[in-house]
């Protein structure tokens, strides 16, 4: 599948959006993560997936505690002529703590959902291989992920970068 215009405007606008949060993250000052921000947190991410060349956002909820999260999650494609998207719960573990963020590798389980404009939805159960760093000395916590989807034949790595809060 070529890029298309439509695919670097989408892919664009993710880089926009993920460089002003982090712009605003990085704005205020570092600030130590405090215990008031509870082991409960949201995240919002972007980036691109390599097998579909296809720009996504994503969306997830963070459950934490110690140094072992679960991360349910979902991306939205941008993919011309259907609707993709996936659900995934993926796990994480911190195994490279630093004092102001940490190295993580994580697995997890997904459905990828493909609904084109014609013809019939497919829906596959995929497998999910993480690893990432994320910044925990600023109010907004940046990261960085690569994810390499494991699924029938078409497995898309992702990169993708995002806040947790």
């Amino acid at each position: 599948m070529a890029l298309t215009r439509n695919t670097f405007k989408s892919l664009r606008r993710v880089a926009v959006v993920v460089v002003l949060a982090v712009c605003a993250a990085l704005g205020p000052g570092a600030a130590p993560a405090s215990a008031e921000s509870g082991p409960v947190g949201f995240q919002a991410s972007g980036g691109y997936y390599t097998e579909h060349e296809a720009a996504f956002i994503g969306a997830g909820l963070h459950f934490g505690l110690a140094t072992v999260s679960v991360v349910p999650n979902f991306d939205v494609e941008f993919i011309e002529k259907s609707f993709t998207y996936s659900l995934n719960v993926d796990g994480r573990m911190s195994v490279l703590p630093l004092g102001v963020g940490s190295g993580y590798l994580g697995a997890g389980i997904g459905w990828w959902r493909n609904v084109p404009n014609h013809g019939s939805a497919t829906t596959d159960t995929v497998w999910n291989l993480l690893a990432g760093f994320g910044l925990d000395a600023v109010p907004l916590k940046p990261f960085a992920q690569l994810k390499y989807v494991v699924a029938n034949g078409n497995d898309p790595l992702a990169m993708s970068v995002g806040i947790r809060f």
